[in-house]
């Protein structure tokens, strides 16, 4: 009878154990280390630069004013803890300490950044530069969110935007006179339920001169279409993108 019961127990547990996995649960949470940086006036390269933790994997993603693609390079995850973590970053070890509410790269080298890829940029002598961040903070993971743009207006015929953790892609299809875009972004999130969108400006610009490239995205929480954001800067792109967007399908990790 005990022996049945054991075995019973046992069973349960591998049922729910696969069951988790399944459903792609972690037993750490989802988070994002964003990079703080000065504005590019001062530092000249870099326009973002997150690393997404999801359990034992992680994935850097950092734009550069004179690179039309950012730079991903490979990453694993060595130790996550509290107060200090160790990220094994395109082949080099970086090591983390929380410093207050930051973090601060302790390691003495860095990854170094690649090579411009703009003949005409402002690169920095030598063509590449080390200048990976040092300070970062700790933000909300933004999730998996598909969202669709609505009241489109006169020159859209579709808007949608796909967030797959802080790497973003818009596409926008036009009635007339206008290519289709296809635009990748690095996507910030809040607490809140906010994104900022990060587009680069070097590439922007030629699609659009003068058009803000950071675009934050206001959540109004739940209504009873779904999630809704509203859009502030898109207006300034010519054609402007619509001013609202819902989600269409939402996970958290």
């Amino acid at each position: 009878m005990l022996k049945f019961a054991v075995d019973r127990w046992i069973a349960g547990v591998c049922a729910v154990g696969a069951m988790l996995t399944l459903l792609g649960c972690s037993s750490s949470k989802p988070y994002t280390l964003v990079a703080q940086l000065q504005s590019l006036s001062q530092q000249g390269r870099i326009v973002a630069a997150t690393i997404d933790v999801v359990g034992d994997s992680c994935s850097v993603r950092i734009m550069l004013l004179d690179s039309l693609k950012a730079w991903t390079p490979l990453c694993f995850v060595k130790k996550d803890q509290t107060t200090y973590k160790s990220l094994l970053i395109g082949g080099q070890e970086v090591d983390f300490g929380a410093v207050g509410t930051s973090f601060k790269v302790l390691s003495a080298t860095v990854p170094t950044l690649p090579a411009s890829t703009l003949s005409n940029s402002a690169a920095p002598s030598g063509g590449s530069d080390a200048g990976f961040p040092s300070q970062w903070n700790q933000s909300p993971y933004p999730g998996h969110v598909k969202l669709e743009g609505q009241n489109s207006g006169f020159m859209v015929t579709k808007a949608t935007l796909t967030i797959n953790g802080s790497q973003g892609i818009l596409n926008v299809i036009y009635k007339v006179g206008y290519a289709p875009l296809h635009l990748a972004c690095t996507v910030l999130a809040n607490q809140r339920g906010d994104f900022t969108l990060m587009f680069n400006p070097t590439k922007l610009a030629k699609l659009s001169a003068g058009a803000h490239y950071n675009i934050p995205l206001s959540s109004e929480g739940s209504s009873i279409s779904g999630n809704i954001w509203d859009s502030r800067g898109f207006d300034t792109w010519t054609p402007s993108l619509p001013p609202q967007w819902t989600a269409t399908s939402y996970s958290s990790d």
